[in-house]
Parts: C-alpha cells; structure tokens; sequence
C-alpha cells in the first residue's frame, strides 16, 4: 500500500513545522495523525458514501494551541503525560525524596503540568510503511520538577483486522514516576454528533471514590450500575469521569457500540484503570472540525492507564519507574461493523 506524503499542518511559535501524516489500511479505514502532542486529528471509518469521522478535534493548528490554554483544556486527541490524571497537590515522593510538581489544576498536578506532552514537539521516524508511524520525545530532566530525562517513543499502528495499536514506551535516566494515556474523544455517529443513545460497556465491578476536586480518596468501591451496558442515562452523560478498576488484564477491557449504524469499538489494555470521561469538562459552544460545534455530549474517552495520584497511596498499582527500566503502555481499539442491528 502506497504512503501518503506529509501535508504541512502549521507552524509553531518557535519555528518549527507540524506536519499531518496519515495511516491507511486495505478495508479503507484512515487515520491522520500531527506531530504536536502526538495528536490523532482524524480517524474516518468507511461508509457506503464514503467515510465518517470518529474523533473530535480542529481544524488548525491554531486552535490547538488556543485549546491548550483554556481553563480546562480539551486535550483533543493528544499523548498525556509524564502522568495522566490527577496527583493531589502535587506532591509526591519519590525513594527519599520529597519532590514539588507544579500545579496546573485547582492546586493540584494534572495531565503532566503546563509543560505535558500535549504540547511537546514530537520528532517521527521516517514512514516506511503506510500502517504505522513513530513520534519520539526526549522530555528533560527537571520538566515541572519530575526527575530523570524521559525518552518516550509512541508507535500508532493500524492492521487490516481493522486495530488500531497504540504502544507507548518510557526510559529514563533517574528514577521517577509515570502514567501515560491517549485523550481520543470518540463517537461512533461522527464527531458532529452526539454519543447519546450510544451503548458503553467497562470491564469493571469497582471504581475509585474521588472527592470533591476530583482526587481519587483512597477508597474503592462497587459500580453499582454495573455492566454499565445499556445506551447511557442522563446522569451519566452528564457527569461521568471516573476511573475503573479493570478486572483483567486479557480480553476486551472496555466496548462503545452504536444502536443503529452497526458501528462497535472494542478496546484492550495492559494497564490497571479505564478511565470513562464524557466532555461534561468542554464549552457548551467549543468551534471543532469542519465547523461542528462541539458540546459535553460529543464525545466519550476511554483513557487505559494507571490510577490517578497512585503514588500517594501505596496500595493502589506502582506508578515507579526504575532508572534503565522500560515503561510500557499497550492498548488496542478495534472497529468493526455488525451485521444485524
């Protein structure tokens, strides 16, 4: 299958060019991806008249970097890290050591802080096939205070079984902490839709409590809307944000299915948490894509990931990093059309 060529996408304060690069496989299924914040921008499901585009996000690179400094920025489509979620006033200890993060959120760390891999330049490996691509960064020692420089690899490949493979990789210099995740906002009626109506299904019985400011208390508790498989109720649309314990680490983790177009995603993962947010966090007039006007209901996250703030509660999943030692996040979201609706 013959590669795309990079499209240029936009050009950084600093001088450096983004390009749009494009992942295609024999069903027709496309995906475009940018190299600032490692975003996913398009993924267009085939259709009879076409195709149709699952994932929420702009147009420009722009309104990217207008997103990032919102109060409470979107995320489109981006990597997450150097720790995905949460860490309660940003304090952490790391061996002996006491370490300060910064603060980006209420007080507290969030995403990575003001400098997160939602904003890095991403370097790329030359395509050499038109199923997948490489984004590297080298994150310095000392970026909101995390220690060690961290040389992260993110590989997005898509099969013809119809995967899309997201493998992530970390290394770093010191010991340090970690939590990476992808923030794709899907929906499966194309992202000038809604994804009410739309059934959701987490391979989960428990999820963590959260306080107020969203921190997880320590405490882990029954689901008790479980199988949580049924078109989502209003209470949910409107406020979901919670993070789920998965039960194992083999088997579909987490499925969106849509009620009539046939359209399904099933994602697995090796990691600890599913992470279900609904946009109840967006504007209720947020200008995306093709002129769409985004809402709290146009998309749905299915974040595969470590707990949020686990390394101040020792008995939630290790977030430590070992000096030398590979980091891995592997996680999988597979399409594919029902026949009988």
């Amino acid at each position: 299958m013959q590669i795309k060529a990079p499209v240029l996408f936009g050009v950084l304060p600093s001088g450096k060019e983004v390009y749009s690069f494009f992942l295609s496989n024999a069903n027709g299924l496309q995906i475009e991806l940018i190299n600032y914040g490692a975003v996913m921008r398009t993924c267009q499901l085939p259709t009879e008249d076409g195709s149709m585009d699952v994932v929420l996000g702009f147009d420009t690179l722009e309104k990217y970097l207008q997103s990032m400094e919102m109060e409470n920025p979107p995320y489109f489509g981006c990597m997450v890290g150097r720790y995905a979620g949460r860490i309660r006033q940003g304090k952490v200890r790391i061996g002996d050591k006491e370490i300060q993060l910064t603060t980006n959120n209420g007080g507290h760390h969030l995403h990575g802080g003001f400098q997160s891999f939602s904003r890095a330049f991403w370097e790329v490996d030359e395509q050499t096939s038109a199923n997948e691509l490489t984004f590297r960064y080298v994150c310095p020692a000392g970026t909101e205070n995390y220690p060690g420089e961290l040389n992260v690899q993110v590989t997005y490949t898509l099969t013809d079984q119809n995967e899309l493979k997201i493998a992530m990789r970390a290394v770093s210099t010191e010991d340090t902490i970690i939590n990476l995740t992808q923030h794709h906002y899907w929906n499966l009626d194309g992202h000038a839709s809604s994804v009410e109506g739309q059934s959701v299904f987490i391979n989960s019985k428990r999820y963590l409590v959260k306080d107020a400011e969203n921190i997880p208390t320590g405490k882990v508790q029954e689901w008790s809307k479980q199988p949580l498989l049924e078109s989502l109720p209003h209470e949910l649309l409107t406020g979901i944000d919670h993070s789920f314990v998965l039960e194992k680490s083999t088997g579909i983790q987490a499925k969106l299915m849509h009620p009539s177009n046939g359209w399904q995603m099933s994602v697995y993962s090796n990691q600890a948490a599913g992470h279900i947010f609904i946009g109840c966090g967006l504007p209720s007039h947020l200008s995306g894509k093709n002129g769409q006007t985004y809402h709290s209901k146009s998309g749905i996250c299915f974040e595969m990931q470590n707990f949020p703030d686990a390394p101040n509660h020792a008995h939630f999943p290790s977030s430590y990093l070992e000096k030398d030692k590979m980091y891995e996040n592997n996680t999988i979201f597979h399409f594919e059309k029902r026949t009988h609706v």
